[in-house]
């Protein structure tokens, strides 16, 4: 029978051992507190199993002899999945071990996965504290990343200048994406004053690197003679350059020079051609182009129903114009067939966008019942919307459905508006309808066609001149 109070020599051993390892319990979690997580949780642990040797032997330069280089590799092996699992907390570990120890390819590892919040929580903050430390000592990429964040800010203010600063810093160091920004804030004068001449320096030096975008822009500063002298010829050399990249803008812009003879002999058949390169990529005014060309047999064999597919891509991309013109078509039935249904929908497409002829048509369309049910309602405010754009026959339409109403003073000022215009029809439809008004009358339209003449235009008419009196 045992004793309470009896303990043997043996327990009485292991709780004195007990009671030491308690007396050295602060030391060792200061010790602990200083390891990193992963070497937490290795302790107690056997050796981690690796998936390759490279991984064990990187892990044990990293981890024995506190090598950067084994570290940041560490790092890109589980960022990338490269003979490992792709694990991004393991990655930011070991990326972070080296950016401490001022590694500047970790630090901007580092920093791009706080941007993506992969293996950290997100926070833009930390990236850009780790972005700035990569790019001062030099790391060109962290140079670009940090000035595209100074631009786009996530949700605070744009700082352009700070923006200019970083850009400036890796474009000196040859960065092609930097430099072209850099002549877009010079042009545009954001972060630094404008400046054509400082745009098209840094535009050459990324469009030397083969930058099509550079190259477009450029040919456009020769094209307009922005911060260089206007050379057509110079223009189309920097188009033919970007163009040959696929760059659809400067194929467009090649088309028109070989169309209209500006820097090259003016080839039709070789407009078409590099039109058409654009337009099968999509560009709405290459496609435009390319139907009118279509539509007349100037440089391509004359083909109405190509033009009308033309017309038709480039309306459905929202070109205005495109739609204007096929509405247009549908409604003469000079190409295919009259179709008022098709032809009041592509006005009214054209016509919400906010153009004053497709809005006039509109109005025509209502006010005729063709193609959609009659609304004087809707004509009048499809004509109004096109006359307070200036549009002079759409003041001479409303101004004859408000004659209609007899409503004079409102007749009186948009026919007033129309024929110091010099709408010939309006000028006399306005002296008509001035005969059936008083001298009061007259007055009060005159001083609201002169109000609206002075909120639109500056107290003059659409072609400089005062209302007629």
């Amino acid at each position: 029978m045992y004793h309470t109070s009896t303990i043997s020599l043996g327990r009485f051993s292991r709780l004195r051992s007990f009671f030491h390892a308690l007396l050295w319990l602060p030391t060792a979690i200061l010790s602990l507190h200083a390891c990193s997580t992963l070497d937490i949780l290795n302790i107690g642990r056997k050796e981690p199993t690796f998936s390759s040797v490279q991984e064990q032997q990187l892990y044990k330069r990293a981890t024995e002899l506190k090598d950067i280089e084994a570290q940041v590799q560490l790092g890109e092996m589980y960022a990338v999945g490269h003979e490992v699992s792709q694990d991004y907390e393991r990655a930011s570990h070991w990326y972070r071990r080296a950016a401490d120890q001022g590694n500047s390819t970790a630090q901007l590892r580092l920093a791009e996965l706080y941007m993506m919040g992969h293996g950290v929580s997100q926070d833009h903050a930390e990236a850009g504290r780790w972005y700035r430390l990569a790019a001062s000592q030099g790391d060109v990429l962290a140079q670009l990343r940090l000035g595209r964040m100074y631009e786009q800010s996530n949700g605070s203010p744009a700082n352009f200048q700070e923006a200019s600063h970083w850009y400036h810093m890796a474009a000196n160091q040859g960065d092609v994406q930097a430099q072209f920004r850099l002549g877009q804030m010079f042009e545009q004068g954001q972060g630094v004053p404008q400046d054509y001449q400082e745009a098209s320096l840094w535009y050459r030096m990324a469009a030397n690197q083969g930058d099509s975008q550079a190259q477009l822009r450029l040919g456009e500063l020769f094209a307009e003679g922005l911060g260089v002298t206007q050379d057509y010829q110079e223009a189309s050399r920097w188009y033919q350059m970007a163009a040959s990249r696929r760059e659809a803008e400067a194929q467009l812009h090649l088309g028109e020079m070989y169309e209209q003879g500006h820097g090259v002999d003016q080839d039709l058949t070789e407009a078409s051609r590099w039109y058409r390169m654009a337009a099968e990529q999509g560009h709405a005014v290459a496609q435009l182009r390319m139907a009118s060309l279509c539509l007349k047999g100037r440089g391509v064999p004359q083909n109405q129903a190509e033009a009308i597919r033309w017309y038709r891509l480039a309306a459905e991309q929202g070109h205005v114009i495109a739609q204007l013109q096929l509405g247009d078509i549908y409604m003469t039935g000079r190409i295919v067939g009259v179709d008022l249904t098709e032809s009041s929908r592509w006005y009214s497409r054209a016509a919400e966008q906010n153009h004053p002829i497709a809005q006039r048509r509109m109005g025509e369309m209502y006010e005729t019942g063709r193609g959609v049910p009659q609304d004087y309602r809707k004509a009048m405010d499809w004509y109004t919307r096109s006359a307070n754009q200036g549009h002079a026959e759409a003041q001479f339409k409303l101004g004859n459905l408000y004659a209609l109403q007899k409503d004079y003073v409102d007749a009186h000022m948009w026919l007033n508006l129309c024929a110091a215009s010099g709408h010939k029809e309006g000028k006399i439809k306005l002296y008509r309808v001035a005969s059936d008004m008083s001298y009061e009358e007259i007055e009060k339209a005159q001083e609201l066609a002169r109000e609206w003449m002075t909120k639109k235009n500056g107290a003059l008419g659409p072609n400089g001149q005062k209302p007629a009196t």
